[in-house]
């Protein structure tokens, strides 16, 4: 008898033990897999483990229901775990496997640790789908709104040949000896509980095997915490999945209060756990059918090189692995909404969503910076999310007097507690880039979902934000104009590359208004809008487009310099972002296009240079000197030296994706392979850096950056939203939308 399990790692930095990368051991009475007896593999949202320790083949294959553009069963509670035995032996082989699981609480180690009391285990057999389940339940009054009514369920279903047995309760609080002895003489457990602690369940299949047979036994976990809160609690939604187990919002025959999609209370029956998982297996075979079906295609598309497959499918674990809400109706909120309405309110069948940009914190990916690089990913494989966040924020910019709302910080009650903006200062208003990607992210969302409806709904908000970025524009000027440095804040917090500083307009900014222009144009000529507004924005683009090649180009070093600054010189690797983004939906170029393309060959190898202790690339940093000037022309104020500045040297990996997009894009349309092949070895070098070297420790925890100095020894921000940008690389080399839209 072996655990399929080994010790859990002690990880220890230079401030002290690294919890994040730090767990427990198993139980102690139980004998574990010695390091090594194990393989394991993963392409999202799969994974596999082979175990070499036993004279029988063992492997096992789990993954959840991730169905590309489903709601129902991507939001499922759910995982599946197929063990997969042969018997390669020449003797005839009875083997039983086990799954144990505790009744544990959601979280206990949070700043609002979760209440779960009241515990009772069960178990039962459903005769219409053969599943059989252990149920791990709580019921006590003084729970806290997350725990509920919560249970888990682990069940599973005998094929032909297998027996089940089960164990309702053990002492998972013990070292765990009385459920090793209960299973470990015959591998048929008795079906009596073992204690009356309810602390955790067992069930178990036997199988026995003929030389050369080999057999799959089904698992599955679910669970039911049908709520999920925020601020500690004193916020309560429902999750997305309970709607398709009963829940119900209020919509437009619902005359209630508080406006559409609020949960409909007693609507849900909780407990529905045991429900999920015969559900889940009674229908697995065309749940992975359909989880294939988007998968198998993307997993072995050889015009996409292996590691930027992995990179591509595995970074879509961040989504629902740091997700704070996704929500099928709100229950109630102690807090007032601040902003008078709850966001999302406003158009029925709204499920509000919000992830942190980290699972280290920071603010929530609303619409902003961060996350608009992964925009594609979202429209791929989960619209619903980007339609639905787009449109409460579209209610918030609306809601908004200054037309531009500060997305939420991960502490705060997101969708009812918000952050007002402020009205645009040009020269100290900080975050120039967010609302033009919000403008264009709404168009593409449109676009790309062929939803004119979405677009007419949301029109009013993108007008909204192009008005506030033209109130960045100084006097007398016609490009917009950030926070400068010193500037009036405590941060120089220019746009996403915040403590970059800069003087005057900027490039990144200034053409994202140019693409914001552009697709102001192009949605109001859809929708109708006035010839008069029309023809007002197509002067404000004409002029625009000049002013920016004579403010920003440098013939000198043949590229687009960051800023305007006072002497000197720099080049930002990130300059084209808009440029690409208007490629995409073929809108009209935003720069020159032989100046577009001089840039990306020119400085290439400025960027691409930098080497890990084993010679490999470790990516491209953020802001480019010509050839043998190490100094800066501006320098920030909080952060860094001139010596070794902050975020000049930093390795985006998103960044990296992104660019490396860019790159493959624009070298398909000069017809140039050495394009083509540079955005590949830029994308390439992240991912392995990433997804390659396991010895980095990154695999599922895709940093921010790492540093030029330090390399990827030093990262911030583990778990970051933007590494998503790697989808742009994948459709950049085999479209998955295609890259004009009509």
């Amino acid at each position: 008898v072996t655990t399929l399990a080994t010790k859990g790692p002690r990880n220890t930095g230079p401030l002290g033990p690294v919890a994040t990368r730090s767990w427990g051991d198993p139980l102690p009475a139980w004998n574990l897999l010695g390091q090594g007896q194990g393989t394991y593999a993963a392409m999202y949202p799969f994974g596999w483990i082979s175990y070499g320790a036993f004279q029988t083949d063992i492997s096992m294959r789990f993954y959840s229901p991730i169905v590309a553009g489903e709601d129902r069963r991507t939001s499922l509670p759910l995982a599946y775990f197929d063990l997969r035995i042969a018997n390669r032996t020449g003797q005839t082989a009875t083997v039983s496997v086990m799954f144990t699981w505790p009744n544990a609480a959601e979280s206990v180690n949070g700043a609002a640790p979760t209440v779960r009391t009241g515990l009772a285990n069960s178990a039962s057999t459903d005769r219409r789908t053969g599943v059989t389940a252990v149920t791990l339940s709580c019921d006590d009054p003084s729970n806290t709104p997350d725990a509920y009514g919560s249970e888990w369920t682990i069940a599973a279903r005998p094929g032909a040949g297998q027996a089940v047995s089960y164990v309702p309760s053990w002492n998972g609080n013990g070292d765990g000896s009385d459920i090793y002895t209960a299973f470990s003489g015959t591998g048929v457990l008795g079906g009596a509980p073992l204690d009356n602690s309810q602390s955790a369940g067992a069930i178990a299949v036997s199988v026995t095997l003929r030389p050369g047979q080999a057999t799959v036994i089904p698992f599955a976990l679910t669970w039911d915490f049908p709520q999920v809160t925020m601020n500690n609690n004193q916020t309560i939604w429902m999750r997305r999945y309970t709607e398709f187990y009963g829940a119900r919002m209020t919509g437009p025959a619902d005359a209630q209060p508080g406006g559409y999609n609020t949960y409909i209370a007693g609507s849900y029956p909780f407990h529905q756990s045991r429900q999920i998982a015969q559900d889940a297996l009674a229908a697995a075979d065309a749940t992975l059918a359909a989880v294939r079906s988007w998968w198998a295609p993307l997993a072995g598309d050889q015009k996409v090189p292996a590691i930027l497959r992995t990179a591509a499918l595995n970074q879509l674990g961040q989504v629902p692995f740091k997700t704070a809400l996704w929500a099928a109706g709100f229950v109630s909120s102690t807090d007032s909404p601040t902003l008078g309405q709850r966001l999302g309110a406003g158009t029925p069948g709204t499920h509000v969503y919000v992830a942190p940009d980290s699972i280290n914190g920071g603010n929530l990916s609303m619409g902003g910076d961060v996350d608009a690089y992964g925009y594609l990913a979202y429209n791929r494989f989960f619209p619903s999310i980007e339609r639905d966040r787009l449109l409460a924020m579209a209610e918030a910019i609306v809601l908004d007097p200054s037309g531009n709302p500060t997305d939420p910080t991960a502490n705060g009650d997101p969708y009812v507690a918000w952050q007002p903006g402020s009205a645009p200062v040009p020269g100290a208003s900080d975050y120039l880039d967010i609302p033009s990607k919000r403008i264009y992210r709404m168009y593409a969302y449109a676009s790309l979902n062929h939803d004119p409806a979405f677009l007419k709904r949301v029109y009013p908000a993108m007008k909204k934000e192009l008005a506030w970025v033209q109130g960045m524009i100084p006097a007398g000027r016609v490009l917009p104009a950030g926070a400068q440095v010193p500037g009036n804040s405590f941060l120089p917090l220019t746009n996403t590359y915040d403590v970059i500083p800069v003087l005057g307009a900027d490039a990144y900014d200034s053409m994202l208004y140019l693409l914001a222009l552009e697709v102001m144009i192009a949605s109001g000529s859809r929708l109708g809008e006035s010839r008069s507004v029309i023809s007002q924005w197509q002067g404000q683009l004409s002029q625009a487009k000049a002013t920016f090649e004579t403010t920003f180009w440098d013939p000198q070093n043949n590229w687009y310099k960051y800023t305007e600054y006072a002497s000197g010189s720099a080049v930002l690797l990130d300059t084209f972002y808009a440029q690409h983004v208007a490629e995409q939906f073929g809108l009209p170029d935003l720069v020159n296009l032989s100046r577009y393309r001089a840039q990306l060959e020119g400085s290439y190898g400025i960027f691409m240079s930098h080497l890990d202790a084993d010679g490999n690339l470790i990516g491209a940093n953020n802001l480019g000197l010509p050839q043998g000037v190490t100094t800066y022309p501006l320098i920030g104020y909080l952060f860094g030296s001139p010596e070794t500045p902050t975020q000049e040297h930093m390795i985006w990996t998103g960044a990296n994706f992104f660019v490396g997009a860019t790159y493959i894009n624009a070298g398909k349309r000069f017809r140039s392979q050495a394009l083509q092949a540079n955005g590949i070895q830029m994308a390439s070098a992240v991912a392995s850096q990433v997804w390659g070297n396991l010895g980095n420790g990154l695999a599922f925890d895709a940093p921010e950056c790492w540093t030029l100095d330090g390399g990827v020894a030093n990262i911030l921000y583990p778990g970051y939203e933007r590494p998503i940008a790697v989808w742009d690389t994948f459709n950049a080399l085999d479209p998955f939308f295609p890259p004009v839209i009509p």
